[in-house]
Parts: structure tokens; C-alpha cells; sequence
């Protein structure tokens, strides 16, 4: 019988905060809660912050309620639900310019697993070749088509409290839902700091990142897994294999300034799908100039095109040459 242990981390990528006065008329309102299977912290400084933090928080439970389907065992039926299709299609086109990796529609293969439930399991090959052959890899869904936005939606989220924070008089503010973060606006004392979470040690920063205003978001297996027989399982599931990933990085993140449209679920998007392709690839994603990357691999090394990313002493990391 397999020894099942279960273990999330959900603090992947979190905003370092100072309370200070946003100006003589403004205020700080600060909310924290349990959304899209991980903890969320907020804090919005400005002229009617708590209505807008009000507002934030009913689009995100509302958010929550679309794609807590996503995370349970129950059918997922392609749903007239806005959410769903504005999600989707935005990741098809992340998918058509920056290559496959990640597919929406691998609801029930993630449902085989069951990593993000509380009664994980290694499914038999013959149940992982079958999955496989009820997934559309054409974006040809069906009603009977299972979704998973687990890759993007905490992204997405991160979009929608930009939307709302455009049309209000926000000075600034933190979004943090766990692995996805936005940074919006400017902040009175300089830019902002947000910690990367060190894949290895729990409690610990692999490094600070000071940055404008900007969208943040870290994929990693060490987020999310189980082990059995002694062999750790990850949450990011491989579409071509139908296992776990396996790759050499430990963690990834991507930078993505605040102004880039849709900037939120490009980042989330893309750490997964770097992520995915481990170090062979690196090289091509650190080319990139409409976003940064920070990636860590097995070996302790991490490889980084952001300027403003202060790698920690202790981190048990060092740059690669």
C-alpha cells in the first residue's frame, strides 16, 4: 500500500509591506481570506479604499465560486459562464505565441490524480493512457470537455482586481494570492519589495524583488505535491506523459509590468510553462524583454534576467555563470 503525504505551500510569492499614510485624505484598508485553494492578503491604499476593497473582495469570491470546480471531484461541464470563456481564450492565445505545455482542458486527468484534493493516488498506466485520450489538445470542447484553470486562473484574478483598481482612486496596492501577486500603482516610499519563496526551505526567501508596479507569479512543485512509496508527486501535470512533471528547475518566476494587458495570467502562464521545460529552454525565455525571469534549478542555481532581484545569502543558491 502507498504511504501518502500531503503538503501545500501556498505563500509562493509574497508582497513585503510597510503601512504607512498614503496621504491626509487617504486610508489603508486590508483584507486577508482563503480563495482559489490558497491564502490571499490585500491591502489597497487611497480615497475610498474600503468600498474598494469590498468591491475587489465579491469579484474574487465570485471568481472563486466559477473555478472552485476546478479543484473538487465533481464533473466539469463547459459552463456559459464569462469567466470560463474569457479565461480560456485568453490562455489559447498565450498558447498560439508562446508554444504549448499547458492545457485547460485536462480536467480529468487532474481529477485521476487527485493531488489537489486530500485523497491523492497513482493512477495505473492504463487509467493515465485512457485519460489521455479524452483530452481535445485542438481546443475542440465539448460539453463534456473537463477544465482545470489551475495554471492560470489565480493570473486571471490578479487581471480583474487591476480592471477594478483603474477606475478608482487607488495610490497603490498588493493583490496577493499566494503563487500570482499584483503590485499596483506607485508607493509613496519607493518600489515595492515582494519575496520569492525558496523551493528548498519552508519559511525562507530564495530572494527580494524591488520592482515598479508590476504582476508576479511563481510556479514551482514544491507548492503542491504528495509522495508515495517515497516518491514525490507534483501538482503540474506533464500532458504528453500524463504524469507529474518532471524537470531540473525547482521554482520559476516571472515579472510582468503592471501595464502589459492581460499581464497577470501571462505570468501565471508563463512560470508554469517554464517550469515545465526545465533549463534546456532557459536561455530562449531570458531573451524576452516584455518580462522578466527568475529560475532556480536542483543544482542551487538560479538564473535571472531581473535587475531589481536580490538574491539571499542564505538562500542555499547561487548565480549561474
Amino acid at each position: 500500500m502507498a504511504n501518502f503525504r500531503f503538503s501545500r505551500i501556498t505563500a509562493a510569492v509574497s508582497a513585503l509591506f510597510m503601512l504607512t499614510s498614503c496621504g491626509k485624505t487617504d486610508s489603508i484598508a486590508e483584507n486577508s481570506d482563503f480563495l482559489f485553494d490558497t491564502y490571499s492578503h490585500m491591502i489597497i491604499c487611497g480615497s475610498n479604499s474600503e468600498e474598494t476593497m469590498k468591491a475587489l473582495t465579491q469579484i474574487h469570491a465570485d471568481l472563486d465560486a466559477s473555478f472552485k470546480l476546478c479543484y473538487t471531484t465533481e464533473a466539469i461541464k463547459l459552463p456559459n459562464d464569462e469567466a470560463y470563456s474569457d479565461c480560456t481564450a485568453i490562455t489559447n492565445e498565450l498558447a498560439d505565441k508562446y508554444g504549448t505545455g499547458i492545457n485547460i482542458a485536462c480536467g480529468e486527468l487532474t481529477e485521476l490524480w487527485g493531488i489537489s484534493t486530500t485523497d491523492p493516488t497513482v493512477p495505473t498506466e492504463r487509467d493515465i493512457l485512457e485519460t489521455l485520450t479524452k483530452i481535445p489538445d485542438d481546443n475542440s470542447y465539448t460539453e463534456t470537455t473537463m477544465l482545470d484553470f489551475g495554471a492560470v486562473a489565480k493570473g486571471y484574478a490578479c487581471d480583474k482586481a487591476y480592471e477594478l483598481l483603474t477606475t478608482t482612486e487607488t495610490d497603490y496596492a498588493t493583490v496577493s494570492l499566494g503563487s500570482s501577486t499584483l503590485l499596483y500603482g506607485e508607493k509613496p516610499n519607493g518600489k515595492f519589495r515582494a519575496g520569492v519563496t525558496n523551493p528548498d526551505k519552508e519559511n525562507s526567501y530564495l530572494g527580494i524583488i524591488e520592482t515598479d508596479a508590476a504582476f508576479i507569479s511563481t510556479s514551482g512543485g514544491y507548492e503542491r505535491f504528495f509522495e508515495a512509496d517515497g516518491k514525490r508527486y507534483s501538482h503540474i501535470l506533464d500532458m504528453e506523459t500524463g504524469y507529474p512533471v518532471e524537470t531540473d528547475l525547482t521554482s520559476v518566476t516571472v515579472i510582468v509590468p503592471a501595464e502589459t494587458a492581460d499581464g497577470g495570467i501571462m505570468s501565471d502562464f508563463l512560470s508554469t510553462l517554464i517550469y515545465i521545460q526545465g533549463t534546456a529552454q532557459l536561455d530562449k525565455w531570458l531573451a524576452y524583454e516584455e518580462f522578466e525571469v527568475i529560475a532556480a534549478d536542483e543544482n542551487g542555481v538560479v538564473y535571472s534576467d531581473c535587475s531589481g532581484f536580490i538574491l539571499d545569502e542564505n538562500s542555499g543558491y547561487s548565480y549561474g555563470k
